[in-house]
């Protein structure tokens, strides 16, 4: 680092005419997606203003600390950690960047650090970041996940990450679908997972939030997340669900400008919801997003991925046919869900690491 370092840490506005708080918001986005558009080459994963004002609204399950990094009065990182409001939680999601032509001396580190120092003032034992990686080209450097699904290119992020001492334990493919594409074959794949499924089954799909008839039943699949999913060597903390978490939830992704689609698969003979998929399609044009998929470990084997999955892209091209493409995330050790994106038409595009590392509690 060459210059003086200021963390100036968002806080919510008081009103809409909370001048200073929302400029700083604004700041902090717009240094944001000058990071995402120079990976990705586009503005297809810009953040906006009004995700951020939503995320800082509700933090009844999750406390979340956002930094803006100055250096000598110019924009040039964000920093993230938050933790949980889970009793006994101890995992934080920690994240640095650097805008492109501020790196090189050394501020992705300052700010990782002093990111870690945040998360540990919170009541973290254990650090995870995510960050976007490229796949390995042949010949390149690469480093692979503790699980050995996947790799991910030796890339700046990857090379900081080992310095500090974190350890990459999963990889997750990051996908996207050409919707126009694979729209002739949605309705066979659904026709064929229906009759896989056969009639003890019945899907269900619904834009907007959870009807309340299948709200606990819905909670109680996404409490299920932070457990059932593949999570290689990565440390979790138990989530508690009920229908009041998932309708915060929902009301966040409304007023982050956001609609949700949503597909589910009922158990004819108990009336338990048993598997569900989300999307949340986002204003101005951009790419929806594959969000959460689970089918319960007890009726795994009927293909109700496929059932839930088609049955959402077929809604999102009814209720939204400008969107075009769809971007998801799986865990590379997930074949079965894999295999249902890859049927459908998902191609890879990019790869996330999930880097962790254990530190001592604060004090």
């Amino acid at each position: 680092m060459t210059g003086t370092v200021e963390y100036l840490e968002l806080e919510a506005p008081a009103d809409d005419f909370d001048e200073a708080a929302l400029s700083r918001i604004a700041r902090y986005v717009a240094t944001a997606n000058r990071v995402t558009q120079d990976f990705w080459g586009d503005d297809s994963r810009d953040t906006t203003v009004g995700e951020i004002l939503a995320s800082m609204r509700h933090q009844e399950d999750e406390v979340v600390r956002r930094f803006l990094v100055v250096e000598d009065g110019r924009d040039v990182g964000r920093s993230v950690a938050a933790l949980n409001t889970e009793e006994g939680a101890s995992v934080a999601y920690v994240s640095a960047w650097v805008v492109p032509d501020a790196r090189g001396h050394g501020l992705g580190r300052a700010i990782a650090e002093h990111t870690e120092r945040v998360a540990i003032e919170l009541g973290a034992t254990t650090l995870q970041a995510w960050a976007d990686h490229r796949p390995p080209v042949e010949g390149d450097a690469a480093v692979s996940p503790v699980s050995g699904h996947g790799s991910v290119a030796a890339d700046a992020a990857a090379r900081l990450a080992v310095a500090m001492g974190y350890a990459l334990e999963q990889v997750e493919r990051i996908s996207e679908l050409d919707v126009e594409a694979a729209r002739g074959s949605l309705e066979q794949h659904r026709a064929d997972a229906a009759a896989t499924a056969g009639d003890a089954y019945e899907a269900r799909s619904w834009s907007g939030r959870t009807p309340p008839e299948v709200r606990d039943g819905m909670a109680a699949l996404h409490a299920r997340m932070a457990t059932d999913v593949p999570s290689a060597g990565l440390d979790t903390d138990a989530e508690h669900w009920d229908a009041a978490r998932l309708e915060r939830t929902e009301r966040e992704f409304e007023e982050a400008g956001q609609s949700i689609l949503q597909a589910a698969a009922v158990h004819r003979a108990t009336g338990d919801v048993v598997a569900f998929t989300v999307l949340l399609v986002p204003a101005e044009g951009r790419p929806a997003t594959q969000e959460d998929t689970l089918v319960h470990a007890d009726h795994r084997g009927h293909r109700l991925g496929m059932l839930v999955k088609a049955e959402n892209l077929l809604q999102l091209g009814r209720l939204h046919p400008d969107r075009s493409r769809v971007v998801t995330w799986n865990a590379e050790e997930n074949r079965p869900m894999l295999a249902v994106n890859e049927a459908l038409g998902f191609t890879p595009v990019g790869a996330e690491g999930g880097w962790q590392k254990r530190v001592s509690p604060a004090g």
